[in-house]
């Protein structure tokens, strides 16, 4: 009987931790892309996000987001960072609202225009970062780089939303911004 415990607990440990990636893969990404052609990876695969980046002019915050549309516009996945200056520079990530000091990273995910899809939590902010290497305000052009973890803490009821427990964001950058 002891042995077919013992047995039993092992078998259900390895399924547990093989059922379960903790750390999704990751992407190797390219040194830079060209004007429009940014690119984003999700766990290592590339995705269909739509960058929107913009420059708040009254409260002088800029604002890097990443829209994808699922489902004939049903699911929205958006995920990007905000509240930096408008400047070049690597900045560390953060889910807390330090305006200026760290890029404040945050997914969200929705159904409908107004349901919660699952909701995720920045996780390993150390890991992660926004580098800002080129930014021209006459143009309105800006390039860079981030990576950002992210791990589901609810499902909000919802069965299959297409997007596993555990999330890496990591892209390549070089898009106008726009003035809002």
């Amino acid at each position: 009987m002891k042995n077919y415990l013992f047995f039993a607990l092992l078998t259900t440990a390895i399924l547990a931790y093989t059922g379960c990636e903790k750390d999704p893969l990751e992407a190797i990404l390219p040194n830079e892309v060209e004007f429009g052609e940014s690119v984003v990876y999700l766990n290592g695969n590339v995705e269909d996000y739509i960058p929107d980046f913009q420059y708040d002019s009254v409260i002088h915050v800029m604002s890097y987001g990443f829209e994808q549309s699922r489902n004939q516009g049903q699911l929205t996945n958006l995920f990007g960072f905000g509240l930096l200056p408008l400047s070049t520079g690597n900045f560390k990530i953060t889910s807390e609202n330090k305006l200026f000091e760290q890029a404040r990273a945050s997914f969200h995910q929705t159904i409908s225009e107004d349901l919660e899809g699952y909701e995720y939590k920045l996780v390993d902010a150390d890991e992660g970062f926004l580098h800002v290497e080129y930014l021209d305000s006459i143009k309105m052009e800006v390039k860079g780089r981030f990576k950002a973890k992210f791990c589901r803490t609810s499902k909000n009821g919802n069965k299959n939303l297409g997007l596993p427990k555990h999330i890496v964001f990591q892209g390549v950058f070089y898009e106008n911004y726009i003035f809002k």
